[in-house]
C-alpha cells in the first residue's frame, strides 16, 4: 500500500479533537544505499514519536554486541563453513541475544522505522478490539488517538502499568478532548 493512502487510512481514525493536529509523517533517505526511513508523528507541529531505521540498528548492534559479551559467547569461528556454522550452539545462541535484544529494545520504545509502518497498516486493518490490547507499545498508544476509542473508555483506563509512550498518548488525547 502506497504511504500517501496508509497516512489518509490512518489519520481518518483519528478522534475529533485530534483531527488536523495529529500527523504521521514517513521520510525516506532515498540516497542511502537501502533507502533507510524514518517516521514521525507530531501534535500541533511537535514531534511527539519518533523512529528511525539507522539509529535502531546501530543501538541494535551495541545491545546485542554487550549482551553477547555479557553471556560470554565464544567468538564467531570465521574459519567454519557457514552451514556448519548454521547448526552449531553458537549459532542459536547469537540468535537468542539478537532476539532478546530486540524484545528489550521494544520495551523501551526504541523502534526501527519499517516495524512502525507495517504496525500502522496492521493497525488500520485489525478490529478495534484488538488494537487496544496489542502486544506493541505502538499499536496500543495509538488507538488511545482512535475515535472508536470513547471518553468513558478513556476516563477508566490505568496508565500505571503502561509504558511512557502510551502515558503520553493518553495525556494528549485527555487534553485535547478536555479542549475541544
Amino acid at each position: 500500500m502506497r504511504w500517501s493512502k496508509l497516512k489518509q487510512m490512518a489519520e481518518g481514525l483519528l478522534c475529533e479533537s485530534l483531527k488536523g493536529r495529529v500527523h504521521y509523517q514517513a521520510i525516506v533517505h532515498r540516497k542511502s544505499h537501502d533507502q533507510t526511513s524514518s517516521f514521525r508523528m507530531t501534535f500541533d507541529g511537535k514531534e511527539i514519536g519518533w523512529a528511525s531505521d539507522i539509529p535502531y540498528a546501530l543501538e541494535l548492534t551495541r545491545r546485542s554486541g554487550n549482551l553477547r559479551d555479557e553471556r560470554e559467547l565464544n567468538p564467531f569461528p570465521w574459519h567454519l563453513h557457514w552451514r556448519e556454522w548454521e547448526q552449531s550452539e553458537d549459532y542459536k545462541a547469537y540468535h537468542c541475544a539478537y532476539e532478546d535484544t530486540e524484545t528489550a529494545m521494544i520495551a523501551d520504545e526504541v523502534f526501527p522505522a519499517w516495524a512502525v509502518r507495517v504496525l500502522l497498516f496492521d493497525y488500520v486493518h485489525m478490529p478495534f478490539e484488538e488494537a487496544i490490547v496489542h502486544e506493541h507499545p505502538f499499536v496500543r498508544a495509538i488507538s488511545l488517538f482512535d475515535k472508536r476509542f470513547g471518553k468513558r473508555r478513556l476516563a477508566e483506563i490505568d496508565t500505571e502499568q503502561e509504558s511512557g509512550f502510551y502515558k503520553k498518548f493518553a495525556l494528549i488525547r485527555k487534553q485535547a478532548d478536555l479542549q475541544a
